[in-house]
């Protein structure tokens, strides 16, 4: 009877901790929202006050402000083609390291390996060098190249480790039902690795959505501005309207929520699975 008391008062005090820990990563968001239903005057008289008149006005100004909506379809237009492009190129990448020995294999692995330990930063100023003379800074494929190079490296480590983990009988019983290479890829690879893809879909679609230095240095015409530029518009030198800056925050967050909350279960999934194996 004992044990079962302290078994109880366990679970309660686990779940209190983490229903605590809980309530600390969604107060930021509802903090936000409840912020953005405010007026400047009543924001800076009490920033965790609540709205004496709840109004979505700042939203709307912060959609019809001048080149937002332009840069939020940038943004998306340029997360979506690098997401498309990072599943297709690290998932056929990711295969042939996995599947076959071949000569520099190891050193084009390798090669993935670093690319994740270099820090990006390190290379915008020979990037913008590089695009300069290549005449390739302001255009609308500008900033897809090095998108893609740097979700590369972490991608095919991700998807090359799950496809390690699907048997090769798998691929000659394809072979020799008679498919192809292309077939085998696109009908039974690809499928068995949507937990993996699910996380390659989210980090490339989340860092190209977020990423702020290298739209800032190799794009400067306003109308190919990214999310990120745009919102830092907001804020001006002097005067800011926290509202405001705050409603045009939450409304550039929403595309990465709709993303987590469609591959979320994929993600978790993956996880469990690769626990399990292990």
């Amino acid at each position: 009877m004992t044990k079962k008391i302290g078994n109880s008062a366990f679970k309660v005090i686990i779940n209190v901790l983490i229903s605590f820990f809980s309530l600390t990563c969604i107060f930021p968001l509802l903090w936000m929202f409840v912020s953005s239903l405010k007026t400047n005057s009543e924001f800076m008289s009490g920033s965790l006050s609540l709205p004496a008149h709840p109004d979505l006005g700042n939203f709307v100004k912060a959609i019809q402000a001048g080149g937002f909506l332009r840069s939020f379809t940038n943004s998306a237009a340029l997360a979506v083609i690098n997401v498309i492009l990072t599943v297709v190129c690290s998932f056929v990448v990711a295969y042939f390291l996995s599947r076959y020995q071949f000569f520099l294999r190891d050193v084009i692995y390798m090669l993935f390996v670093v690319g994740m330990v270099i820090p990006t930063l390190s290379l915008l100023i020979p990037i913008f060098m590089e695009f300069k003379m290549l005449n390739l800074l302001n255009r609308s494929y500008t900033l897809v190249m090095p998108y893609l190079a740097f979700a590369m490296p972490f991608s095919v480590i991700v998807v090359e480790n799950y496809i390690s983990t699907i048997p090769r009988e798998m691929d000659e019983a394809a072979y020799m039902e008679g498919c192809i290479t292309g077939q085998l890829l696109s009908k039974i690879i690809f499928p068995m690795c949507r937990p993996a893809l699910a996380i390659v879909v989210i980090t490339s679609f989340i860092n190209a959505w977020n990423e702020f230095p290298f739209s800032l240095v190799l794009v400067n015409d306003e109308n190919r501005r990214t999310i990120s530029l745009a919102i830092r518009m907001f804020n001006s030198e002097h005067t800011t309207n926290y509202p405001l800056y705050i409603g045009a925050m939450l409304i550039s967050i929403f595309p990465i929520l709709i993303i987590y909350a469609i591959f979320s279960k994929q993600v978790m999934e993956g996880m469990t699975m690769g626990a399990v194996k292990g």
